[in-house]
């Protein structure tokens, strides 16, 4: 009688039970030690991720004060330029209004006869809008314009908008515009004052009687 002949059946049945219950414990086992290496293996990863990122933020942070760095001095290096430049601007033009001064005397003038002042040095240019209501052509418009640039303190003259019976002109001069340096002009226009400061001179139109624009 063998060995195996003499263990109970209940007993083998056990011992069954028993082994398959331990293989599947196992493999159960290696399943989870598996899962525990992939979730380490995600945790190492991330941690690879964050601290990446970390050095990226660090040199981008880095690169901005080095760019705001550079920026500031390039910043002070051109201001003081300018201010250099500015210097020397001064310097001319007190050589050059010393100089119109010389000649002036000279032809036996005082300097503030015959416009001898020069642009930029004791008159500077500012600018001045002129917004001009009621103007019924183009032809009108320009024959205003022109009248605007022919004045002797006016440095320059262009059109801005003129839509609508709306004309307006940017104007650079010396000295301030008036509505009374325009009555050459009138021929005919009744003019009727609106705005009237350095930096604006607004004005209507009216056509006279019988007159065609």
């Amino acid at each position: 009688m063998s060995a195996q002949e003499a263990i109970p059946r209940e007993l083998l049945s056990e011992r069954k039970t028993l082994e398959q219950q331990v293989r599947a414990l196992q493999e159960r086992l290696a399943f989870y030690e598996g899962f525990d290496l992939l979730i380490q293996d995600n945790v190492t990863h991330a941690r690879e991720l964050f601290r990446r990122a970390a050095q990226e933020r660090e040199t981008a942070l880095a690169a901005t004060a080095r760019a705001r760095h550079v920026a500031g001095r390039e910043e002070a290096f051109l201001r003081a330029e300018l201010q250099t430049i500015a210097g020397d601007l001064g310097d001319v033009a007190q050589s050059v209004d010393a100089l119109v001064r010389r000649v002036a005397r000279a032809l036996g003038e005082s300097p503030g006869e015959n416009d001898w002042r020069v642009p930029g040095t004791m008159q500077p240019h500012h600018a001045v809008a002129v917004v001009v209501h009621g103007v019924t052509s183009a032809r009108t418009a320009l024959s205003l314009q022109r009248v605007i640039a022919a004045l002797p303190h006016v440095v320059v003259v262009s059109a801005r908008e003129f839509a609508g019976g709306l004309l307006r002109l940017d104007a650079r001069v010396r000295a301030p515009l008036h509505l009374s340096q325009f009555s050459p002009w009138e021929d005919g226009w009744r003019i009727q004052p609106l705005t009237e400061r350095p930096d604006v001179l607004e004005f209507a139109l009216h056509e006279s009687d019988g007159m065609i624009a």
